[in-house]
């Protein structure tokens, strides 16, 4: 008995008690909120809140832009916007052109006395106004509703199907979930309890219910703040025509009529996220569902940094091109063919993969060290102070070579160190970066970086031809990631087919692909939106990395990320082009978008152009398709998998 009692008592250290979990009236209670607010709601309102220049309007954008690309229905109502459109107005009714003295140039520009609780009129004012928002947003929230009465109706009537299935896209992934950002500054408690009644109260939704998150934004880093307040007297209309004084100093003063009457949320019993200092420290309270899942580690990885992100497709393979799953036969050699004819179907598909580059795939190789190696360069000279935060611990005293003056790459091991002192002009270290650039061995690069050093996070897929494109000489110094989930699309039982060969085997299938590209599943595999829902891990990474970040990876992984880095509508992705040998170069902007460049690094011209692309979030920025009309009544673009060569004319 003493030793089962001794076995019992060692095996609840290991693992704990095995006695079966059982509810209790304790935690029936204590679970009953995380089972209400873990329910997805077709409806959600995120209400920010916070200060001027806290980064608010940033945080709504990058949700904005983040949500609609997993296939979620986003929109912002900026009641900054509604408030200047009022005053306008008021200015106009008034017979008057005149601005508050001391306010800008801009149409409905508002100064600081505007924003102060003494003043009455513009109290009434900025109410009205946040009303007539609120009211737009939950209409807007409300056109589920109608958008799904639509639906039931048109399929009631609808006599496009064949076979059992329904050619009729119903496009859910677009229509059946919405999120509304409430953006204002919702500084007192009086008035989010306000905002939650009119989104949530059943006698004034009905059954419409509507889950409500606050998210906070507070900023006590003076710097920070300074930087932050300069970045919106540029930007903001409300400072149009004015000198960088006297807009500073008037930001200022409204931000002290704002913190006389500015409540921080403290009410526990709501659903809200606190973010500190851009994302330094995230405080989540009743947070629960796709909210924590995949929201909370976004707004942990969006930061203010300009580090460079980079796409590509592998070099070219030994076999045809870099195809989806595999090269396209029609355009092998014919004794290829012959060749391929006579494998077993194993090896007739590995084959196809291309699974080693060819002589053109390994010069692409070489071409991608040399121009990453110059865009390092480029990144790191902009920087006056870098650590290598590819490898950092969870605790920053943890962190080493965080002090003054030096440059540290040390996360594996070792450091390459570097006095500013003796960098005038873009001095030594620049000059290293040059001559082993100039020269173009792996020699050279590993001796300027160090052991283990190179400041770049490169992320591959699985694929043998992918990995292959970044193993260079010095492949010790660049840790490489190979992600399962950067792999291409499955195409489940027509792996190795075309579209021909596809439309051939199964018809009925064939004319839903038509339909609706993005959501139509391979038979035993994947669809686009199977994709996006596996790529959101990855986009986070992306995010959060303050080094230049490669990702190599095929083209319908590759239309999926620059949708999200265009702000291209998730369902149009399949139309975007992803030449070879090109590597795309995404570049952060202020607003929370990217600017797009690309860069041919093949011999002649490219297969293909492309256009470049400029844009910054909040702007869709889609390819056009072939498609003509709308999705219901006519066939959309199929999906860009054609990765050979086009004939030439």
């Amino acid at each position: 008995m003493a030793a089962s009692s001794n076995i019992k008592k060692d095996n609840y250290y290991k693992a704990g008690s095995d006695e079966l979990a059982t509810e209790t009236p304790l935690t029936l209670t204590r679970l009953e909120t995380r089972r209400m607010l873990t329910n997805t709601s077709s409806r959600l309102v995120i209400v920010l809140v916070g200060l001027p220049a806290r980064g608010k309007s940033f945080v709504a954008r990058k949700m904005q832009h983040f949500l609609n690309w997993t296939g979620v229905l986003c929109k912002i109502f900026n009641v900054g916007k509604y408030r200047r459109e009022a005053y306008a107005s008021l200015q106009r009714e008034q017979g008057s052109d005149q601005q508050n003295s001391g306010s800008g140039s801009g149409e409905g520009a508002c100064d600081a006395n505007f924003f102060d609780p003494n003043n009455v009129t513009a109290a009434q004012l900025r109410e009205r106004v946040a009303q007539v928002a609120l009211k737009d947003m939950l209409a807007w929230l409300d056109e589920v509703d109608d958008n799904a009465a639509a639906e039931d109706e048109t399929s009631t009537h609808d006599t496009s199907t064949h076979g059992g299935i329904n050619l009729q896209p119903k496009l859910q992934y677009r229509q059946n979930e919405r999120i509304a950002i409430f953006d204002a500054t919702n500084s007192t408690h009086q008035r989010r309890n306000w905002v939650l009644e009119q989104c949530t109260s059943p006698q004034l939704r009905g059954n419409k219910t509507t889950g409500c998150v606050f998210v906070e934004s507070i900023c006590n880093d003076q710097e920070l703040l300074m930087e932050n307040y300069k970045f919106k007297i540029s930007n903001s209309p409300d400072f149009t025509g004015m000198t960088e004084e006297a807009a500073l100093a008037d930001l200022l003063q409204r931000v002290t009529k704002y913190e006389q009457q500015y409540q921080t949320i403290t009410d526990d019993s709501l659903s809200y996220i606190k973010i500190y200092d851009l994302s330094t420290k995230l405080l989540c309270n009743h947070i629960y569902g796709r909210i924590a899942k995949d929201l909370v580690p976004a707004l942990m990885a969006w930061h203010i940094g300009s580090r460079p992100i980079f796409l590509c497709r592998p070099g070219q393979t030994t076999i045809g091109v870099d195809g989806e799953d595999y090269v396209n036969k029609s355009k092998m050699k014919k004794t290829d063919l012959r060749q391929l004819n006579g494998l077993s179907i194993k090896a007739r598909k590995k084959s196809m993969r291309g699974d080693s580059l060819g002589p053109a795939g390994m010069k692409f190789r070489g071409d991608l060290l040399e121009f990453m190696a110059q865009e390092v360069k480029d990144f790191l000279s902009k920087q006056k102070s870098v650590q290598d935060m590819a490898a950092t611990g969870t605790s920053i005293s943890g962190l080493s070579g965080l002090g003054g003056g030096h440059w540290y790459f040390g996360g594996y091991g070792s450091s390459y160190e570097h006095d500013s002192d003796n960098d005038e002009d873009g001095g030594s270290f620049s000059n290293q970066v040059d001559t082993a650039i100039d020269e173009n061995n792996s020699n050279s690069i590993s001796s300027m970086y160090g052991s283990g050093s190179f400041p770049l996070r490169v992320l591959t897929s699985t694929m043998p031809r992918a990995v292959d494109t970044v193993v260079w000489e010095f492949d010790s110094q660049v840790n490489v990631h190979q992600m399962s989930s950067l792999n291409p699309l499955d195409k489940g039982d027509f792996a190795g087919m075309e579209l021909d060969e596809m439309r051939e085997e199964n018809p009925v299938w064939y004319e839903q692909l038509e339909a609706d590209p993005y959501g139509t599943r391979f038979p035993g595999g994947e669809c686009y939106q199977d994709l996006i829902r596996r790529l959101t891990s990855v986009v986070i990474d992306m995010e959060q990395q303050v080094i230049p970040t490669l990702v190599v990876s095929h083209v319908s992984i590759l239309q999926c990320l620059m949708a999200y880095f265009r702000n291209t509508p998730i369902d149009n992705c399949m139309s975007i082009e992803v030449p070879m040998h090109t590597v795309i170069k995404f570049e952060p902007v202020r607003g929370g978008g990217f600017r797009e460049t690309q860069h041919y690094l093949g011999e002649g011209v490219p297969d293909s152009l492309v256009r470049v692309s400029s844009s910054d979030a909040g702007e869709n920025d889609a390819l056009p398709s072939n498609n003509s009309g709308s999705p219901n009544n006519a066939s959309r673009a199929l999906p860009i998998w054609g990765d050979a060569v086009p004939p030439q004319k």
